[in-house]
């Protein structure tokens, strides 16, 4: 990947960021296979000789190439219903928990496994759907991130930090889903 075309009568090597990494150098034809595969979009940051710094893709020449790809819906735009319905849910949660464990200290003789896996099982189950919903909301407003959709299975508090790092928003519902946590549990305890 480091050779380099001629275009126009000028060597062009291309770099571009992945992950907070400086990548490169890669041909025009390379970072075009990239844009096309979604390795890189409108917003990678891209530098070549001649630039003053790092840019957006889409402000540089090869910002033609994106003439089909609409920029990103603005962050203000998109809607927070699901992510504010996620940072709440831990304190339902919590009370199904109290009551599996008020219906499990009234029967002590039964088997509670059931009682227990949904009491586990249902809220990490609302909360992956929530996220991936919200996680397909985020790819149609243009803002496709394969973490995203790994987060947000695995760890609901960790895929809303990320949507509001990857947002440039203030991570209030993050924040939210933390207190309704601790909240959470100390109403069992209560």
């Amino acid at each position: 990947m480091s050779d380099t075309i001629n275009s126009g009568g000028t060597t062009a090597e291309w770099f571009f960021t992945e992950n907070g990494q400086r990548k490169g150098p890669v041909t025009v034809a390379d970072l075009l296979e990239l844009l096309r595969t979604e390795k890189v979009n409108g917003d990678t940051p891209v530098w070549t000789r001649g630039l003053s710094g790092w840019q957006p893709l889409r402000t540089t020449d090869l910002g033609v190439h994106l003439q089909d790809t609409p920029p990103p819906v603005a962050p203000a735009q998109i809607n927070n219903g699901l992510v504010w319905t996620l940072a709440i849910l831990p304190i339902p949660y919590a009370f199904l928990t109290g009551v599996s464990a008020v219906y499990a200290a009234n029967n002590p003789y039964e088997n509670h496994t059931v009682l227990r896996l949904v009491a586990f099982g249902l809220p990490a189950l609302l909360n992956a759907v929530l996220c991936l919903l919200d996680e397909r909301q985020m790819k149609r407003a243009g803002y496709a991130d394969k973490w995203l959709t790994l987060v947000g299975v695995l760890l609901a508090p960790g895929y809303l930090f990320l949507r509001a790092s990857r947002l440039r928003q203030t991570p209030s519902y993050a924040f939210a889903w933390v207190i309704s946590f601790v909240l959470g549990i100390i109403l069992q305890f209560v």
